[in-house]
């Protein structure tokens, strides 16, 4: 029976081309700038691949248990996840829905419409129409805010009522994680930041994905998170102005939608976001 199996390094490139060929006039490789960075940042050890004729499917078990899958929806339905383990699931809707059937998920696993946004950098607003966000790249004295905005994160984006002690814990371990690693940037003092972003893919090849984007509820009227979305994707095409930006947001969060598009992103297409609380 065909199965999921871990790619040989040397056919690492062979992957890399079936993704960045997917046949989608609209996005293109865009879709799949995630799976991309990975497999050239990390190589083979983060991919499981099936093949079945001419059709094919990848997956990404990403450290932490996320998953990231990609390729013949149809396929991936007859083989099922590449691991049960997974804490996290995002894909478009193709891919993703296979693996979160009743019959293939635990009752408890909290399932999101997401949609999947794309930079179009001639809506891009001028400097001038949006207030300086005074966005910076966060230090390791940010860590307990912006573990603070996580968490706050985490609740508006209804992955559950309550972040427990342990939560926490893992929220600031990953927090301190992305902040040595130069991906997360705020808005607001060294060590009182009110708002943030984190970069998911940074690369200059595949694009830039922003995520986790929050802003202190005390300041969501002032247009703040529009104007840091907006000066993070000017700075992501200064630096490749020919790769993609993109972001995932939840479909029912239409104020965030709005100030998306208002920053210069265009609502593409559906995906999904699955938890396990």
């Amino acid at each position: 029976m065909t199965s999921w199996r871990r790619p040989q390094p040397a056919e690492i490139p062979v992957w890399i081309d079936r993704l960045f060929t997917w046949p989608d006039p609209v996005l293109g490789p865009a879709r799949h700038m995630f799976a991309l960075a990975c497999l050239e940042g990390m190589g083979a050890d983060v991919a499981r691949v099936v093949e079945d004729g001419d059709r094919w499917a990848l997956c990404i078990v990403h450290p932490g248990s996320t998953l990231v899958p990609t390729g013949d929806g149809d396929l991936v339905a007859e083989v099922g996840p590449p691991t049960r383990g997974w804490r996290l699931l995002i894909g478009d809707v193709r891919a993703a829905l296979p693996l979160l059937a009743d019959e293939v998920v635990p009752p408890d696993v909290l399932v999101h419409h997401q949609r999947f946004m794309l930079l179009d950098p001639s809506r891009l607003p001028p400097v001038e129409d949006l207030p300086d966000p005074g966005l910076r790249r966060a230090e390791p004295g940010d860590v307990d805010d912006v573990t603070r905005l996580a968490v706050r994160l985490h609740t508006d984006d209804q992955f559950g009522d309550r972040v427990t002690r342990a939560g926490r814990r893992g929220y600031r371990r990953r927090v301190a994680a992305n902040i040595d690693r130069g991906l997360t940037w705020v808005c607001g003092p060294v060590g009182a930041p009110v708002a943030k972003l984190d970069r998911s893919v940074s690369s200059l090849r595949w694009g830039v994905q922003l995520a986790g984007i929050v802003v202190d509820p005390d300041l969501r009227s002032q247009r703040l998170g529009r104007a840091m979305v907006a000066e993070a994707a000017r700075d992501a095409v200064a630096a490749a102005p020919r790769s993609p930006v993109s972001l995932h947001v939840r479909a029912a969060n239409t104020a965030a939608i709005r100030a998306y598009e208002a920053a210069g992103f265009v609502d593409t297409e559906e995906w999904r976001l699955a938890v396990r609380p």
